[in-house]
């Protein structure tokens, strides 16, 4: 029985094309759909527990309705789900009972209906296949830097295509006053991401501080090599944002770095941010200062703790929770005229400090605190004092936690080495120890063999002696040419002058090789060593060459005619012009 061709049916193009555009992966489909095929087929003979396998071999989907091999007297037979040996011997003569016997079903005998039963579960399969991936995908990436094009702009919110799903800037999300158009690029942060029965929903962010702090960590290069740490940042989207920043290092200004040469880098910031104010300022560890530098332009003129004096509705109760927090509120004195600036329009700069600071701040004026009748001067020295307690018990608790983490490492380290396998084996440790006097003794004449010979000093001295018998030979012939140790290889052999008569009677002179030789100026010495040797040498009588008369004489006519013919005797050349030369 041939099964379903799916060459005809474009299945290989419908797979591309989920891996192409849905990022649905080939192998999760094919398996979607034997599934599918499967509940398809058990609904169609209401059989649940039938077992069935689908195979797509060569473009061709086959289905395989198993079958267990059961007695033909079985009381328990179930056409659904067995077969009598009787049936399954007619199919395979080699079957057995409990054998699991194939029957290939025609797929198209199955209705419509359960057709469209499987086409809806396999599209069920893939939407949750979509859901798990884009929310696996972006998990991840919450609070990131993202690119993306505006696809459609709505009175409450606009979706954005980033890459490979859909994003939502809901209208809370967005800059105020800031115009969106379809097709623009747009920057956003992920805010979240949520999976729920609709699908996995990515929710995008302009308004978040966030935001701002990722645009800083773009355009200001200390940040991104963790030269300059942004410690806190709080941000009224449209109106103010606050930034504090601290330097790793000494050389790099914090601030410097973030606002850029001529203001390069914060322009950058604002502009992306449609002109949004920016206050960059110094970190402070001590929440005093911090709070200072946070209300500016206000001068601040003291800052302590607030009591139930300054703010009625503190209470013992709630006082001592919020110094458990290290969160107690503060109070903070300007001068009259400079209450406004401190608060800011509607609020703002004193909600900015707050989210800062992330504590509560009452601001109050030169004028209420004197009718107060509160010692300011006291009260800021304890808050002092009680600042630098706090410091110095955050630096004891860093150091303890130091401690503790080296602790941890050192016996981890000790429990792993403890744990590792050292190769031994106790038995061959047992034979070495029995065995020791004998291996003592072994060594023991090896030692007294190694020092019975002294190759090194034998060594040494035959290159003494090397040494010596070279400079020795030095002295002797201080003329000879030096030693090397690689001799250049000889020229070409330079063969003498040969007569006609010589050449006839083949007696031509030997030929010798001469080693080339540096040239050297020669002295009235060297050419008097030179005459004495040659006069002391002595030629063999069976070497001389002997001619006759009427051969002697064609030699003479010979070197005559080229004697007449050498450039010798050119009248043209000043020889002395060529002494005085050489003679230089």
């Amino acid at each position: 029985m041939s099964g379903i061709n799916l060459k005809n049916k474009n299945f290989v193009d419908s797979l591309r094309l989920f891996e192409k555009d849905r990022k649905v992966e080939p192998e999760f489909v094919i398996e979607t759909l034997k599934e599918a095929i499967v509940k398809t087929y058990q609904k169609h003979i209401d059989a649940p527990e039938a077992q069935v396998r689908v195979e797509i071999e060569k473009n061709e989907l086959h289905v395989y309705h198993q079958l267990k091999v059961v007695d033909d007297e079985s009381d328990e037979f179930d056409e659904t789900l067995d077969i009598l040996l009787a049936d399954a011997l007619a199919i395979n003569p080699e079957a057995k009972i409990d054998d699991i016997i194939e029957q290939e079903v025609d797929f198209k005998e199955i209705g419509r209906t359960s057709i469209n039963v499987a086409k809806q579960m396999l599209k069920q399969k893939i939407r949750e296949y979509e859901k798990q991936r884009v929310y696996n995908e972006y998990k991840d990436k919450e609070t990131e830097l993202i690119n993306g094009i505006i696809k459609t702009v709505e009175e409450k919110f606009i979706l954005v295509d980033i890459k490979n799903t859909i994003g939502i800037l809901l209208k809370a999300e967005q800059i105020p006053d800031e115009v969106y158009r379809e097709g623009n690029p747009i920057k956003c942060i992920i805010k979240e991401v949520s999976n729920n029965s609709k699908g996995a929903q990515v929710v995008l962010s302009r308004a978040d501080a966030t935001f701002v702090k990722r645009l800083f960590e773009k355009e200001v290069p200390e940040i991104a090599q963790g030269l300059v740490e942004i410690k806190a940042i709080a941000r009224e989207a449209g109106e103010r944002t606050k930034m504090a920043v601290y330097s790793k290092n000494d050389e790099v200004d914090a601030i410097g770095a973030c606002i850029g040469p001529r203001g390069s880098r914060i322009q950058g910031v604002i502009g992306e941010i449609k002109g949004e104010k920016i206050d960059v300022f110094e970190w402070n560890d001590d929440i005093g200062e911090l709070v200072k530098n946070a209300l500016a332009p206000a001068e601040v003129k003291a800052c302590f703790y607030a009591n139930e004096i300054t703010d009625p509705s503190l209470t013992e109760e709630k006082i001592e929770e919020y110094t458990k927090y290290n969160k107690r509120p503060l109070t903070v004195v300007v001068d009259d005229e400079k209450l406004s600036v401190a608060i800011g329009k509607r609020g703002k700069n004193a909600k900015l400090a707050v989210k800062l600071t992330n504590r509560k701040i009452d601001i109050k004026t030169v004028s209420q605190i004197a009718e107060l009748n509160l010692d300011v001067s006291q009260m800021v020295m304890d808050f002092k004092a009680d600042q630098v307690r706090i410091a110095k018990e955050k630096e004891m608790k860093a150091f303890q936690q130091l401690q503790e983490e080296a602790a941890k490492r050192r016996a981890e380290f000790e429990e792993s080495l403890a744990k590792q396998d050292t190769g031994f084996d106790e038995t061959i440790i047992e034979e070495m120890d029995e065995s020791k006097p004998e291996l003592v003794d072994v060594i023991s004449s090896k030692t007294e063999e190694v020092k019975a010979e002294p190759v090194k000093e034998e060594v040494k001295a035959e290159e003494k002696t090397e040494t010596v018998e070279v400079k020795e030979e030095v002295k002797e012939e201080p003329k000879t040419e030096k030693v090397k140790k690689e001799p250049r290889k000889p020229l070409t052999p330079k063969t003498d002058y040969v007569s006609k008569f010589e050449d006839i009677a083949g007696g031509s002179k030997k030929e010798e090789t001469k080693e080339t030789k540096k040239r050297k100026k020669k002295t009235d010495d060297d050419r008097r060593v030179r005459a004495e040797d040659l006069e002391k040498k002595e030629y063999s009588e069976e070497f001389k060459p002997v001619y006759t008369e009427e051969e002697l004489e064609e030699i003479e006519a010979y070197e005559a005619e080229q004697e007449e013919n050498s450039w010798i005797n050119d009248d043209d050349i000043d020889f002395d012009e060529y002494e005085d030369y050489y003679e230089e």
